[in-house]
């Protein structure tokens, strides 16, 4: 995948440390895109960190539709293989705005890093029935229950996020012992391959890649987002706090921007399968069958609470932030 660099667990922790022990409370990113921070209502340029998956078609229907040229902002998505490799762009400036899980910004936070939850980013499913996201197994796999997956190896895209926090809960609630499942680092473009070669025994991945999983004949075994919570607010756009206090106005205008593409998203399903084309591989067929997620400009601040206290629970966080800590009200 472009603009992405693999991260294990161990090296993202000591990078963050790091960042955070060089920015101190400040935080990272200078400006609205080009030196000096923004006057209001001045034209601004905004790096966007993203990854290539369903979620963020309402960022790129917002650009074409013209939402942000109307808050005269100029959005430059930049491609990464998960949230938590955006995280450290955002906090170094080199992206202004991220989209990552709200599981790895919880982290993130935990470990004092500056940042800021500004908007929504798309809301899981009610039930399986709906669900954006799985995890997939061979037709023929042994692995018939989310029980399972104990023992074997299970690809997520970031380990640490909310893949392996949405498998651990459901586990969780069966009974099963989630810390005896391995999970490895998979971007989801290579999730399917890695399954099919027998590289995993199981794989996470999100929309477009569930329907292209199930229909090339996977089998889904388990829908994590679903598990922690319905409704939940699975990913977020961010900023830094430094950003915030130079450049309110821009954000404050990103926000808006980035609020009406997700009522429009929303209203506008067709739209979405057709964009989703234009940022990712996947084939116009797949596209129009494909589950999408849902959209909308409120947080789901409950089920971020309940990510608060999960990243506790599984240890991802040892000591995580208070909500009031993470989201930025404007």
């Amino acid at each position: 995948m472009r603009c992405g660099t693999r991260h294990t667990a161990a090296l993202l922790a000591a990078a963050l440390v790091a960042m955070a022990t060089a920015l101190g409370a400040c935080g990272g990113g200078d400006d609205g895109g080009g030196g000096g921070s923004a006057a209001a209502g001045k034209p601004a340029t905004l790096n966007v960190g993203v990854i290539p998956i369903a979620d963020v078609a309402p960022l790129y229907l917002g650009i074409k539709k013209g939402f942000f040229g109307a808050e005269k902002l100029t959005i430059k998505p930049v491609l990464a293989e998960g949230g938590a490799a955006i995280v450290p762009a955002v906090i170094s400036g080199g992206n202004q705005i991220g989209f990552s899980n709200t599981t790895s910004l919880v982290i993130a936070k935990s470990k004092k890093l500056p940042i800021k939850i500004i908007s929504q980013g798309d809301i899981g499913g009610t039930s399986a029935a709906d669900a954006p996201d799985a995890v997939l197994v061979k037709k023929n796999s042994p692995i018939r229950s989310a029980k399972d997956l104990v023992g074997k190896t299970v690809s997520v895209n970031t380990l640490n996020n909310v893949g392996p926090l949405g498998i651990n809960t459901g586990l969780d609630k069966q009974g099963a012992d989630y810390k005896k499942v391995k999970y490895v680092e998979v971007p989801f473009p290579d999730a399917l391959g890695a399954l099919e070669a027998g590289r995993v025994d199981a794989a996470w991945v999100v929309e477009p890649f569930v329907t292209a999983g199930t229909a090339a004949g996977y089998r889904v075994v388990m829908n994590p987002f679903e598990q922690v919570a319905p409704n939940l607010t699975v990913a977020t756009y961010f900023t830094t706090e430094k950003y915030i206090s130079e450049n309110k106005d821009v954000v404050d205008r990103f926000v808006r921007a980035i609020n009406k593409s997700m009522s429009y998203a929303q209203a506008h399903p067709d739209e979405v399968r057709q964009i989703v084309t234009t940022y990712t591989k996947i084939p116009p067929k797949v596209a129009q069958v494909m589950k999408l997620p849902q959209w909308g400009p409120q947080l789901n601040e409950a089920t971020i609470q309940r990510t608060i206290e999960l990243t506790k629970t599984y240890g991802f966080a040892s000591s995580p932030p208070s909500i009031g800590d993470l989201l930025y009200k404007g």
